[in-house]
């Protein structure tokens, strides 16, 4: 059985996108923040502009912290008739080779359609590009019921 995982070179532009979503939340609360409480502002509610930036930075941090757990933990092990994709806190999805009826690649990878459903599985491009080439050819030759 082969086992694929993420690739660690992606993850700074996860990282990046992730940083840059808390910042921009936080310019919008505290923007809202002004505009409800402008004459409060500058009286006793000011004390709460760092409360609103400290709690934005523990969710970004929390954010991070999760992203890089799933990142580090995610596995595709792929056999020759199951592919089984796992990642910490959560069941082991086992999809079979008799089971898939199809693919689809989208701009965030590869989608398995399967007898139950047709959107089973997403197959992330993060993968390395050699990894995903080859597990790409894998899942096509199973949706065409190739031996």
């Amino acid at each position: 059985m082969k086992s694929f995982r993420l690739d660690p070179d992606n993850f700074p532009r996860i990282r990046r996108n992730i940083i840059l979503t808390y910042i921009i939340l936080a310019l919008v609360a505290l923007v809202i923040f002004y505009l409800y409480l402008q004459e409060a502002l500058f009286n006793q509610a000011w004390i709460l502009v760092p409360f609103v930036l400290l709690v934005f930075t523990a969710a970004g941090w929390y954010a991070l912290q999760q992203r890089r757990k799933y990142w580090e933990g995610y596995e595709l092990r792929l056999g020759d008739k199951i592919l089984i994709r796992a990642f910490p806190n959560n069941p082991d999805m086992k999809i079979k080779r008799t089971d898939v009826t199809g693919i689809k690649e989208v701009r965030q990878g590869l989608i398995l359609a399967t007898r139950a459903s047709e959107n089973a599985l997403l197959i992330p491009k993060e993968l390395s590009d050699q990894d995903y080439q080859q597990i790409k050819g894998v899942m096509e030759m199973w949706a065409s019921k190739e031996i």
